[in-house]
């Protein structure tokens, strides 16, 4: 392929009820037996018919998104040829990357980020919000003067783009934060749908267990260049790659320069998997040219890039 590719993969909040309607039904059932005695619970039922309350737990969001985007990845795969460039992927996305560049197989990167999804249910419960149109630098500000004078939990998760960072902590921290910032007169925070503090301290008591169950897993060398979260680098081994998969659970999602560095590369942006998200993103932090295979004429835009 002449031009540059990016594959970018959803993190957790991009699930849906249905969220699996759209790709090819010969695709789904090759897997889905395989999948369903993976876990001892029928996924893909709870992808598509529910109840919510299960979809949204984190242990099964995990799971469902990565199946999503990596049906996604192989059904575009297969339609058009596609080899991209680099990978890259919002928290839980990086693991759909590895799968997607064959550094894990599909079956231990389930299994793997169910574990994930479990470990972090058993943290103390916190909150995230995002916080819209505020500068970082004073958001950050605003969340060490908190954690200082309340001595809690409250940082900076997810630097998503100029005009929107996620907050994480204790339900506290979280609150007093928003509390500051509305007092200033900056008025839009909007609460997420989550119970895990994520990409935060209190994500510490996963990191020994995770640790075991990252060394359980067979790794290779990615066969597509994968940007990772913690340090927007390509992984120089796969100890180093590891590794920051580990200090990703509790240091944030840097997708502001990870945006950057997609950005200079001036190709085709791909976002793989449910939802829109990652392309609102993109465009947020400058970047134009980016499709989802969420969209009904993916297939028709992207072949006028190709």
């Amino acid at each position: 392929m002449p031009r540059h590719i990016s594959i970018l993969f959803p993190g957790q909040g991009s699930q849906s009820i249905g969220m699996l309607n759209h790709h090819p039904t010969d695709l789904l059932k090759s897997y889905e037996d395989d999948i369903n005695n993976l876990f001892g619970f029928n996924l893909v039922d709870i992808i598509n018919n529910g109840p919510v309350d299960d979809l949204n737990m984190t242990s099964l969001t995990q799971p469902a998104i990565l199946l999503a985007s990596i049906l996604d990845f192989k059904n575009i795969s297969n339609k058009l040829g596609l080899i991209p460039s680099v990978l890259c992927g919002h928290s839980l996305g990086e693991y759909s990357a590895l799968v997607a560049a064959n550094s894990i197989s599909f079956h231990e990167g389930l299994s793997l980020v169910h574990e994930r999804g479990k470990l972090m249910e058993k943290c103390p419960k916190g909150s995230m919000c995002a916080v819209i149109n505020v500068d970082i630098d004073v958001i950050e500000d605003i969340c060490s003067k908190v954690k200082d004078e309340i001595k809690t939990i409250v940082t900076p998760a997810n630097l998503n783009s100029p005009n929107q960072i996620v907050v994480s902590g204790t339900a506290e921290g979280v609150d007093a934060v928003i509390n500051r910032l509305k007092d200033l007169g900056h008025k839009k925070c909007v609460k997420l749908k989550v119970s895990v503090a994520a990409h935060s301290k209190l994500m510490t008591n996963t990191l020994d267990q995770f640790r075991y169950e990252l060394n359980k897993i067979n790794f290779s060398t990615p066969e597509y260049p994968i940007i990772q979260n913690v340090d927007n680098n390509f992984a120089k081994n796969i100890d180093n790659l590891k590794e920051n998969l580990l200090n990703q659970l509790v240091m944030p999602v840097q997708w502001i320069n990870t945006m950057k560095q997609i950005k200079k590369y001036d190709g085709i942006v791909i976002e793989c998997g449910p939802s829109k998200v990652l392309s609102g993103l993109a465009k947020a932090n400058g970047i134009t040219n980016v499709y989802s295979t969420s969209s009904e004429d993916f297939f028709d835009k992207i072949k006028l890039e190709l």
